[in-house]
Formats: structure tokens, sequence, C-alpha cells
């Protein structure tokens, strides 16, 4: 009953108070310890390789505060990220614990958070913020940005794979919720969420005849990322020419390189151990700003070198962590791809469902939001044990 409330509020809650995540992550995982302490314990023996691998992440993040630029935000934010793994192996534990008829209903949980999500996403889209001005108390008259609702976007794309796990013998409800999904994806602003959206779709595909080639491609990716992008990372003048040349390109991807490549130079400066955990709010030259001081480019102000972080968890991984921390950052997820790839016990599309699911938060990751970020953290956790509840495989 727990992990079912957390997914039928997770969605909707995303899209109306989207911070508030990470609380119901720390309720949700406080009510399961007052529950279930054993079937916990039993069930979260199995998980000590990936819990290890965290607390080493975050066991260098909080040693990172002793050379940070931001020393005391550096020890609060390495505290903070230990806590929140610390809530999600309990999530993901009780998941692992559940009977196959508890995993049906926490699955039909998701599938119903998710269709009030995507109706909610729908409605403040079609009402211009009819819940968001009378929650807030906003007049008629004051303009809401959309980009308000990228992170119940997010939530939402995230969210489809465990409620279509669930929905996976009702073929015609699993079609018409990935499509309500996909059209309150399409109509937000958030083009991160949408191709995210498209590549989960794709890799879930394949991965249905070939797993490990998806599993393998994200791994690979992945690494390969981590080690070249801050020196393939296009310089500010090639990137105001690419702006002139391909003015499709949005102002917010033109802003993208421009951070991205910011963040190349502060990692030259510190490649080893990085400027410290959550540093990059803080970096040396992060509050220029690129719409008035970068020539030929045509952004207009309010585009700063680095608005708190780099909009890329490899980036920040390396300019924050270094070398160390990226490595010990690419083992979580990567042993976490291992399993899913090579040693998935719960059925071939569930497998592939997992997949989709990675290849969704990977692309997010690799261009949105900052990788510390509470909400975000904890929107993995829960659409991750979510997932490992869904019901095996029918043979």
């Amino acid at each position: 009953m727990i992990l079912a409330a957390a997914g039928v509020v997770a969605p909707p809650l995303a899209v109306l108070a989207p911070l508030g995540l990470a609380p119901l992550l720390s309720v949700t995982a406080v009510a399961l310890i007052v529950a279930a302490p054993r079937r916990l314990l039993a069930a979260s023996r199995l998980l000590w390789r990936l819990a290890a691998l965290w607390f080493a992440v975050a066991l260098f993040a909080l040693l990172s505060a002793t050379w940070s630029i931001l020393p005391g935000h550096s020890l609060v934010e390495g505290a903070r990220f230990l806590a929140i793994g610390i809530e999600g192996f309990i999530a993901l534990a009780a998941a692992r614990a559940l009977t196959p008829r508890e995993r049906g209903r926490v699955g039909v949980a998701a599938a119903i958070g998710a269709a009030l999500g995507a109706g909610l996403l729908l409605f403040e889209w079609a009402t211009d913020a009819t819940l968001a001005r009378w929650i807030h108390g906003w007049s008629s008259g004051l303009y809401v940005n959309e980009s308000r609702y990228d992170r119940g976007a997010t939530t939402l794309v995230l969210m489809l794979w465990p409620a279509a796990l669930a929905l996976r013998r009702r073929r015609v409800l699993q079609v018409g919720l990935a499509a309500l999904v996909g059209l309150g994806v399409y109509v937000m602003p958030s083009s991160a969420s949408l191709l995210a959206l498209v590549v989960g779709l794709a890799g879930f595909a394949v991965a249905t005849v070939a797993p490990r080639l998806v599993a393998g491609a994200l791994v690979a990716s992945l690494i390969a990322g981590a080690t070249l992008f801050p020196i393939a990372v296009p310089t500010y003048q090639t990137t105001v020419q690419i702006q002139h040349d391909a003015p499709w390109v949005k102002p917010s991807g033109i802003h993208r390189l421009l951070i991205w490549r910011f963040a190349a130079e502060r990692i030259a400066e510190r490649p080893l151990l990085g400027w410290g955990m959550d540093a990059s709010r803080e970096l040396p030259g992060g509050k220029r700003d690129f719409g008035t001081t970068l020539p030929g480019l045509e952004l207009g102000p309010g585009h700063d070198a680095m608005p708190l972080h780099p909009h890329d968890a490899l980036m920040q991984w390396r300019v924050e962590l270094g070398i160390p921390g990226t490595i010990l950052c690419l083992a979580v997820v990567v042993w976490a791809l291992y399993r899913v790839g090579w040693r998935f016990g719960n059925g071939r599309e569930a497998q592939a469902g997992a997949l989709g699911w990675a290849a969704t938060v990977t692309v997010i990751a690799l261009l949105s939001f900052g990788i510390w970020q509470e909400w975000w953290l904890s929107i993995i956790w829960l659409t991750a044990s979510l997932l490992a509840a869904s019901p095996a495989d029918v043979a």
C-alpha cells in the first residue's frame, strides 16, 4: 500500500509541486521501515554491491569539501546525496520483497498515477495553468511560463515504464496510456523529455530482441562521453557559427553548448579532483552573461556561463568530482546496467522496459537537470523501485 500510494501521488505531484518529490521519497522510506523492517532487511542483502558503490560516491563527495571552493555547501550536499540513497535503497528493497499479488497492485497504482499526471499536464496546458494559478494565487493576467512543467513532463516519461509494464496484459490500455503521456509531453516545451521518450521507446524495441546490445550501448556511450566530451565540445566561436548556420537550433540548445564549453575550460584547470561537490554554481567566471559579452551571439541578456549546473551529468561529475569521482559515479550506473542487461531474471518484456527506462533517464541526465537535485534523484529512485515491483512476465 505504501509503494502503491507513492506511485499514485508522484506524477500529479510532479506536475503541480515537483519539489515535493523529495519529501515523498522520505515519507515513503520512513513508512516502509515502520511497516515491514524484517522484509526490508532480507531483501536489502541482494543490493549490497550497489549500496557500496553509492556509499563510495557519497564518501568521495563529502571528502571533496576539503578542497571545494564551497566547502560547507559541498559537505551538506554530500550528506544529502547519502541520505537520498539510503531512502532509495529502502524503497528498492521493499519492491523486491513484494509478493506477486502485491506487485500487481503496485503496478496498477503506477498506471493510475501516470494517467492522472498526464491528464493534469494536459489540463494545465489547455486552461492556461488554471490549477497553478489557484494554488499560488496568481492573477489571470500573469504570464505562466510552460517550462515550469518540465519536471512534470520528465516524471511522466519515467513513470510510463512501470505503468506500461503493469498493463502489458491489457494492450489497449497500455497503448492508450502511452499515447496520453506522449501527448502531454509533446504539447509542453521540454524537448529533452520528448527526445528521452523517443529514445526510450527505441531502446525498448531493440531490447525486446537484443537487451545486451542496448545495455552495452548505454555503458559505452557513458564511458566515452565522460572521457571525450570535455575535449570535444565546440569552442565559443564555433558555437556562434553553428547558430548562424543552423538557425533551427533552439536558443536553449546554443546556450547548452556554451555552458558545456565553459565547464570544459574549468575541468582543464582542475582535471584531477575537480572543484568540489555541487560547486558548479560558484565556478570562477560563471556569472558571465554570454548574451551581452560574446561577439556575434544572438541570444540576448540572461544567459550565464554557468547557471547553477552544467545541464549534463557527465560534465558535472568531471567538473565537480574530477576523475576519481567520475569513475565512481560511472561504476554505479554501469553496475546497474550490467544487472539489467546480463543478470535480469524477470522476463524479456520487463527487461526491455527496464532498459527503455534506463535510456530515458540517460537522455534527460545528459541534457537537462543538475544530477544532484533532490527531486531528480528522488524520482529516479521511486520509478526504479516501481519498475522492480513489476510482475514477472507470464510464459
